[in-house]
């Protein structure tokens, strides 16, 4: 037990002994702070003690009614609440207590507390109650600076007992990469409080990034621990020291100066990939310079160009081959029989209609059967036969003549010929779908940027070569609302934003280029440096582009529907087409998903760390803390409020203005 509880104690067994000349009501109820000088930043302990006697709290109908005191102009911290019942008289003591820090010298008082009690007059179940009211009184203390005597140069304020280590993450860096460096003090005092040191490092620059605390309350002392974190970039390669961090305070029970050191650290730091131009006055902003993109590289395309077109096709596809497999067909009786060559004739009829669409009685002109054949993709000889067979049909109708045998021959030359025009025509057909799709895909390359879009980009790169980060990144990010599909913009401001130490704007940059180009494997080793998971959970991208799986699943699909064409022209069975159309329907499915994904309509990137609410409110119950740059869900949103969802099973309520989004324009 150390000096300071033995005080605390002491002073509250004297309490305790005095709460017996309290006066004629049996309820004991003191206060009293220990000690009654403390130094500034030293706690001081309030303590409130009611001592209810065995008849008293027998009589009691109700629990009693107790006011704490609102001290001001100080810090107040909640002690946990101690009961005691093993009183020989049967006195049951409970005992309220506070941690007091205050942060300038002088004299405080701190108010009367108020209890409440009632008591029934008699002993009927129905009787009235009477209210007694018990004040405390109201007690002071005095703040004193700590001497300076012995104070040294590099002391800041802090008060307590503590003690200091470090650790990098992670322990391999490379030259370029940053790392986070912590430096954690844990001990007795107000953690709350502490001041950030000042440190240095000569081979890396070492930028702020945030604050934690955690806070343990123990019966008489309050304690916990603070940690602060550093980015820090090395510079040079090799085996580095990182030297003891010295953190100097005051201890008020010693009342002497004291220094926290942390063990030092070796770090072994690899040859970097990035560009280290020699910096200007130690400027950190050079030793952070990445490549960047210097020509905008035009919008992506993440749907298929002519959407509409595209699914209009799709859905026609089915219909060839359905209308040539559920046709009304012709019963064929005696009469056709004894008119072979009519029946030869609107066999040639309805083949070319069905295979071409061409019309019989709309070319009867010499030669314009063959022509409108060749159109269609038909051979000049084929072509020519089918007139021939066609005008045979219409001289042998008035010849006198065995017809059954005229007819058939007249029918196996229409077969024949109905069977070329289905190899010709076919691959017509495909060479237009064929054409069609590639015409697509030339329209899906096409990129065009205008000249805002250009000039913002243009002064972005030369602010950024100049080591201007912050105006580059305000350029970039004009750039990005005039051409929200272009990848290079998007990892321009990234980089840009790393470069002026803005992690979340650099993750927005990085993740929005690789959305737009999931195949970029640049941009997903500089998420790589991001000290948040980018290749797992919400953040996760596949290095597959949507709309190539879609433009494979509408090729699928138009091939197979042309493979039920043909059965159904040859009289074969469509079932076997879905060997084709099932692969098809399941890409199709995959890249509504993979677009979706890429879309991130529901994804928010957290700016800086504060811990996520139980509730959407400020005053909630605090739970994990996420990182800046990590990408979280929304599940809700309530007002301000977004109800986010993080890796590792992670859920609470964060302050919209503290996020990003992530959604695709």
């Amino acid at each position: 037990m150390t000096s300071r509880a033995v005080a605390v104690l002491t002073a509250l067994g004297v309490l305790a002994s005095a709460l017996g000349a309290q006066g004629a009501d049996p309820v004991g109820f003191a206060a009293a702070v220990v000690p009654e000088t403390v130094f500034v930043g030293q706690q001081a302990t309030y303590s409130l003690t009611v001592r209810i006697p065995a008849e008293i709290r027998q009589r009691l109908r109700r629990n009693p009614e107790f006011v704490p005191p609102e001290p001001r102009a100080m810090l107040a911290y909640e002690l946990p609440l101690a009961r005691e019942t093993g009183n020989a008289e049967g006195i049951e003591t409970h005992t309220f207590r506070r941690a007091l820090f205050v942060l300038t010298p002088g004299r405080y008082t701190i108010p009367s507390a108020r209890l409440t009690y009632y008591l029934p007059q008699t002993t009927s179940f129905f009787s009235r109650e009477e209210e007694r009211t018990l004040r405390s009184p109201s007690v002071a203390f005095v703040a004193v600076d700590p001497p300076s005597a012995g104070r040294p140069a590099t002391w800041t304020g802090a008060v307590g007992v503590w003690r200091a280590s470090v650790r990098v993450e992670p322990t391999d860096p490379r030259v370029g990469d940053p790392v986070v460096l912590t430096l954690r003090l844990e001990g007795e005092g107000n953690p709350t409080v502490l001041p950030r040191p000042t440190i240095s490092i000569p081979w890396a620059d070492v930028v702020p990034q945030g604050e934690q605390v955690v806070l343990e309350a123990a019966p008489l002392m309050l304690g916990g621990a603070k940690e602060f974190s550093w980015i820090l970039t090395p510079r040079v390669e090799g085996a580095q020291v990182l030297a003891s961090l010295e953190y100097p305070f005051f201890d008020p029970l010693a009342r002497t100066y004291a220094v926290a050191r942390s063990a030092p650290l070796t770090l072994r730091v690899r040859p970097g990939t990035l560009v280290a131009l020699p910096t200007r006055a130690g400027s950190r902003a050079d030793s952070l310079r990445m490549p960047i993109r210097t020509a905008l590289a035009g919008p992506a395309r993440t749907a298929l160009p002519f959407a509409s077109v595209a699914i209009w096709i799709a859905l026609l596809a089915p219909l060839p081959a359905l209308v040539v497999r559920f046709r009304p067909r012709r019963r064929r009786g005696t009469a056709q029989d004894r008119r072979g060559e009519g029946t030869a004739r609107a066999l040639l009829e309805a083949g070319l209609r069905t295979r071409t669409g061409i019309d019989l009685a709309a070319h009867t002109a010499p030669g314009a059967l063959a022509a409108a054949l060749r159109l269609e993709g038909v051979t000049e000889a084929t072509a020519r036969d089918v007139e021939e067979l066609r005008d045979a049909c219409d001289r042998d109708a008035f010849a006198r003549r065995d017809r059954r045998s005229v007819g058939a021959t007249a029918r196996e030359r229409a077969q024949a010929l109905l069977k070329r025009i289905d190899a010709e025509a076919r691959r017509h057909a495909h060479a237009l779908l064929l054409a069609t799709l590639l015409g697509l895909g030339a329209c899906a390359g096409a990129a065009t940027s205008d000249a805002e879009s250009l000039a913002s980009f243009s002064q972005g790169v030369v602010a950024y070569q100049g080591g201007d980060f912050t105006s580059a990144r305000a350029q970039f990010a004009r750039t990005v609302v005039t051409a929200p599909r272009d990848p290079a913009a998007w990892s321009n401001l990234g980089t840009a934003a790393w470069g002026a130490a803005d992690t979340a704007m650099a993750v927005v940059g990085w993740q929005r280029a690789l959305r737009l180009a999931p195949a970029d494997g640049e941009l997903r080793a500089r998420l790589n440096l991001v000290r948040a998971p980018q290749h797992r959970g919400a953040a996760r991208v596949w290095p597959v582009a949507p709309m190539l799986v879609a433009l494979l699943a509408l090729v699928l699909w138009l091939a197979g529907w042309a493979w039920a064409l043909s059965a159904a022209l040859s009289g074969g069975r469509l079932r076997f087409a879905s060997v084709v159309l099932v692969p098809a329907v399941a890409l199709a499915a995959l890249a509504w998903r993979l677009d979706a994904t890429l879309a991130a309509r529901d994804l928010v990137v957290i700016v800086e760390p504060r811990p996520l609410r139980a509730l959407p409110a400020l005053g909630a119950e605090p739970g994990a803390v996420p990182l800046a740059g990590e990408i979280a869900r929304v599940l809700r949103r309530e007002g301000v409020w977004l109800l986010l969802e993080l890796d590792a099973g992670r859920e609470g309520w964060y302050p919209a203005e503290r996020t990003h989004g992530l959604a695709r324009d």
